[in-house]
Parts: C-alpha cells; sequence; structure tokens
C-alpha cells in the first residue's frame, strides 16, 4: 500500500504544480494522471471500490492533454477579457468538475481503507478532509466562472479567496495522501 499512495500522492502533486517551460507543462498532467492511475490500479485488487477511480484517472490522462500545452493558472487580466463559453473556459470547468469527482472516488477508496485498518484517529481525519474539501472546491469551481462578470476588484478578491483556500485544501489532501503510506506498516 505504501507504493500505491506514493504513486497516487506523486501524480497529484503532478497535477497540481504547473510550471512552464516556453509553453510545455514540465509537469505534465497526463503524466501525473497516469502516476494516479497506476497507484489505484496496484490497490484495486484489495479494494474493489477503487474501481471507478480507475477508469476515471484513465480517462484524465487523455483529457487533460491539452491542459501540457495551455498555462491553466490565468492572470486577472487574462481572467477578465476571458468569455465564460469560450472553449477554452468550458474545458478548464469539465477538467475541474472531473478533477473533484477523481477526488470524491479517491475518497471512497480513502474512507474504505482507513475503516478496514480501524484507525480511529485517521478514519475521523479523512471524514473531516474529505467534507471540508468537497465543499470548498465545489464553491470555488462554482464562483469562478461567474466572478469573471464581476469588475476588476470584486473579480480580484473572489479570485484570491479561492485561489487560496483552494489550495489550502490541496495541500491538506496531500497531507492525508502522504500520511495513508504508513497504513501498510499498521496492517
Amino acid at each position: 500500500m505504501n507504493q500505491a499512495f506514493n504513486r497516487i500522492f506523486w501524480g497529484y502533486l503532478f497535477v497540481l504544480i504547473e510550471i512552464h517551460i516556453i509553453v510545455i507543462d514540465i509537469l505534465a498532467d497526463p503524466v501525473g494522471y497516469y502516476l494516479i492511475f497506476s497507484g489505484i490500479t496496484m490497490l484495486l485488487k484489495n479494494f474493489p471500490i477503487a474501481h471507478k477511480a480507475r477508469k476515471l484517472s484513465f480517462a484524465l490522462i487523455f483529457i487533460s492533454i491539452p491542459s501540457v500545452f495551455i498555462q491553466q493558472n490565468a492572470g486577472i487580466n487574462q481572467l477578465e477579457q476571458l468569455s465564460f463559453l469560450s472553449g477554452w473556459s468550458l474545458y478548464m470547468i469539465v477538467l475541474d468538475l472531473v478533477k473533484l469527482i477523481l477526488v470524491f472516488y479517491i475518497f471512497q477508496l480513502i474512507m474504505t481503507i482507513v475503516h478496514k485498518h480501524a484507525d480511529d484517529g485517521l478514519i475521523r481525519r479523512s471524514s473531516r478532509t474529505f467534507s471540508i474539501y468537497i465543499i470548498v472546491k465545489l464553491i470555488a469551481t462554482i464562483a469562478n466562472p461567474f466572478a469573471i462578470n464581476l469588475s476588476g476588484d470584486g473579480l480580484l478578491w473572489i479570485v484570491l479567496i479561492t485561489i487560496i483556500i483552494s489550495f489550502i485544501m490541496e495541500i491538506v489532501f496531500l497531507i492525508l495522501l502522504w500520511s495513508l503510506r504508513k497504513v501498510h506498516h499498521e496492517s
């Protein structure tokens, strides 16, 4: 289980961090989704609930290919110029929603694993992280497309707040994934 969660952790880190050299993201999202897919595949034998997460991570390997060549984190000036119904903004909304669904399935897998190993502290921590993460990410995913219609200051505040809170939740999720590597040693 250590190796599986290690792959999921590093894959998710690849997806989270975006470093562009010229126009190419050197930490390509498809590579991250492949790592997540391979980690989930390792858990599938003992935890059949991982099947949906495995299928979705496999699909994201291909769905996320365009994100390698286009910077996903637009600046405030670029956000003001984007149309809500442009092809790229619709793609990013769909990609964010599919990523959120993948994390939901990963949380289902996590909850199954921590319940199997009967670690009360990890069960409470995973459950609390799941609830807060999903709520925050849903609000951020819904708020950002509508924030484009606001004026400069309103847009700036909405985007900054959602980026900061979302980033904090991503870090909390990564820490949870990192700590789940220890479950193998306790079993």
